[in-house]
Order: structure tokens, then sequence, then C-alpha cells
């Protein structure tokens, strides 16, 4: 049998496609990104390699073998072609982290491109749009045969290369220009072939090469690995960062909010740092962990926050309050939970604020909660509270003696404050010999 193609620069190259991703399935083992996708996109070209051999072969048959063989292999080699070009550009994506929004809309149009291609090529048989056959079986283009053949693989060969062009800084030079050199030599050679020699088997060829160019130049495993641990390296030291400043931006702002409310009060200067560092020693006597101890002192900053929507005059009034006067201190607590419940990342500031006024008796407020239901971030603010309103100047008092305050919060075991928690207030007392505690 004479055949009407010549395949030889293709089969030349089935060797070298095999022996290629051989090496690529024994390698990669370690699977990266990047790796999964230069093994997809080696496979599928040495897959339509063959193919488009064994097509030009079936094609030259003619009339000794059946029109649905023909459109059969005709098609089959028409999509591994598409899907080679196709898998090119997932390979060049592999090297960036898209957002949601953007892989979302370029999945959607790449897709739906391919879509289209293998719509026109599956339903050829009936349609008769892209190729045909004659009487003696010859291969015959139709109107859609360029579009179709040829135009969707150099649609998705150029996606690919026009987002790398693009986005340059996600590329080393090296890559940028080996691709870029590749790109033009083959679609120079892609164009000559569709033009000129319509009978010579080429573009798969071009294919396997440029798979080989980028092993050689970019795709070595060790190489890819490398480039993914340096990556991971530096995301992990930009996370790093990032998070460092966020909590120092939280703390810093934290300690803002508890000095503005703190000002309203001229009797109270500190008092929420104050309690911060109480509550947190207690939450270390107790055996927290670091980052509770933290969650607690971010608690003691905020514990106040609603005092921001009670009047200056009322917060500041020397004497006793009225009960219309107390009243409208009480709200502070619910002001304040509402203010802190949209912090999502410290779920547990709303309830310091809203229930550190509660008693252990049921006694206090807003909700005269008691014993274990008063949540225990509330009850450990509520001792450190309490202990910083007896020792420090007040508009209704003055500080107390460290022994006068030892006594007061022992007496209240029970019926202020959480007995199993008051009792670390109690060695921090004793503790301090020199009565460095007090404001």
């Amino acid at each position: 049998m004479v055949l009407d193609y010549n395949i030889y620069m293709e089969v030349a190259v089935i060797p070298l496609d095999i022996a290629l991703y051989a090496y690529l399935w024994l390698r990669y083992t370690n699977m990266t990104k990047i790796n999964v996708a230069f093994r997809r996109f080696a496979f599928v070209v040495m897959i339509a390699d063959f193919f488009d051999v064994a097509t030009a072969v079936v094609t030259s048959a003619h009339a000794a073998v059946p029109n649905s063989v023909h459109y059969f292999f005709n098609i089959t080699d028409s999509i591994l072609t598409s899907l080679a070009a196709f898998a090119f550009i997932y390979y060049i994506y592999a090297y960036s982290d898209m957002r949601v929004v953007s892989k979302v809309r370029r999945n959607v149009t790449n897709f739906s491109l391919l879509g289209i291609n293998l719509l026109l090529l599956l339903t050829n048989p009936l349609t008769g749009w892209v190729f045909t056959y004659d009487s003696k079986g010859n291969y015959i283009h139709e109107k859609l045969f360029v579009p179709v053949a040829y135009g969707f693989p150099i649609l998705f060969f150029f996606i690919g290369c026009l987002y790398m062009v693009t986005h340059t800084e996600k590329y080393r030079k090296a890559q940028i220009r080996a691709m870029g050199i590749s790109s033009i030599v083959a679609g120079s050679m892609f164009l000559i072939q569709m033009l000129y020699f319509d009978d010579m088997l080429i573009t798969l060829f071009i294919a396997s090469l440029g798979v080989l160019v980028i092993f050689l130049s970019l795709e070595t495993p060790d190489y890819v690995r490398l480039l993914e641990a340096r990556a991971e390296l530096t995301e992990a030291k930009e996370r790093e960062a990032a998070l460092k400043l966020k909590e120092k931006l939280s703390n810093e702002m934290m300690l803002a909010f508890s000095k503005v409310v703190d000002a309203k009060d001229h009797y109270t200067n500190g008092h929420s740092q104050r309690v911060a560092i109480y509550a947190s020693e207690i939450a270390k006597r107790m055996g927290k962990s670091k980052a509770e101890q933290d969650e607690i002192y971010a608690l003691g900053l905020l514990h106040d926050i609603g005092k921001i929507g009670v009047p200056v005059n009322i917060i500041n009034k020397k004497g006793k309050l009225t009960d219309e006067e107390f009243d409208i201190i009480k709200t502070h607590t619910v002001i304040g939970g509402e203010i802190l419940q949209s912090i999502k990342e410290l779920p547990k500031l709303s309830t310091g604020a809203k229930w550190h006024h509660e008693k252990f008796d049921g006694s206090g407020y807003p909700d005269g909660l008691s014993g274990k239901d008063i949540p225990e971030e509330a009850r450990i603010i509520c001792v450190a509270d309490c202990y910083d309103a007896m020792t420090s100047q007040r508009s209704y008092s003055s500080p107390r003696s460290q022994e006068a305050v030892r006594k007061e919060i022992e007496r209240c075991m029970g019926t202020h404050f959480d007995p199993d928690i008051a009792k670390y207030m109690l060695e921090m007392i004793d503790d301090d010999k020199d009565y460095r505690l007090r404001e």
C-alpha cells in the first residue's frame, strides 16, 4: 500500500515520546502541580502522535476500509491534537496561583471552546462540515476543515502563550525565552505545513520536540521540586509575616480602643490594660495555653468598650448615681457585646464585654446568669475587673489596702466570684509582697 502522507518524521519521534514519558512516569514520584500538568501534556502528545500516524495509514487505505473506520480515526486524531494543545494551556497555568474568580472565568472560556471543537468533530459524520469521503474512500476537506482541524489547536496554543506573555512576573526569564522561541518556531512550521505541505505529518513531530525542549530546559523533576520548595518557603514566610502584622495591628488597635474608653473616665486611666494583665495572669495560673492567655488579655482590653455609648457626665459623676443613671451605666455591657459580636476571629470578645458584671450567685447583670452558666472568660474578667476597681482611685472610692482587698475577695467567693477562679487572684495578691499590682 502506498501512503498518501509522509509519516516518517512523526514515526521517528514516537520512540522519543515513549522514552520521555516512561522517564517522567518513573521519576515524577513526588508529584507537584507543575509535575502533574507537564506529565499530562507529554502523555497526550505521545498518544496523539501514535494516533496521527495510525490515521495516516488508515486514510491511505481508501475504499479498503469502511467509512465508519475512517471517521473514527480522523475524528479521534483531530480530538487528540486539540487536547494536546489544550493540555499545554493548563501546563502554563500550573505555574501561577489564580484567584478563584479568574480561574472560573478562564475554565468556562477554555472548556467552552473545547466543547465547540468536540461538538463539530463528533457531529461531522452527520453534518459533513469538516471532512467527508467519496465513493473511493478519498479524504475530502470541507468548508470547516481548516478552522476545526487547525484553528482550534492553534487557538489553544495561542491562549497558553498569551497568558505567559501577559503574566511575565509569574515566570523566570529563561522560561519566557525558551517558550517564546519554541512558540515562534512551532507556530511557523505549523503554518507552513498547513499551507504548503498538507501531505506531510509534522504537527505532532513539532509538539514532541516542544515537549523535549521544555523538559530539558525547564522541567527536570529535581529542578521543579526545587522551584516548588522555594515557592512554598517564600509563601510560608509571607504568610508568617502577614499573620504577625495582623496580630500586631489587632493588638495595637485593641489597646487604642481601650485607651479611648478609659479616656472617658477621668478616674480609670489604664484600667482596661491593667484588667487585661490581671486576667491573663489568672489564665496562666489556671494552666491555660499561651493562645488562651492572649485571648483573655484581649477580652480584658475591650471589656468596657460599651462605655463608648454611655454619656460622659454619667461616667464622671462625682458621688452616688441615681437608679436611672445606674441603669444607663449597666447598658455598657449589652452595648459592648453588640459591638464585639462582629469580630469573627475572636468570638469570645463579646462574652467578656457582655457578662463581666454577672455574679456567681445570679445577682449580676445584664442577664442574671449564675454559676457555670456564666462563660469562664467572663468570670475571669469579673475578678480582675473588681480587683482593679478596689485598688484604683475612683469617683466614689479611694484605693484600698492590699489586705482589705484580699479580705473582700475572700468574702465574695461563691457569691460575687467563682471561688475556683478567685483563689488564683488571692495567690497573686499573696505573691505581691510589695503591692505592685495596684494602680
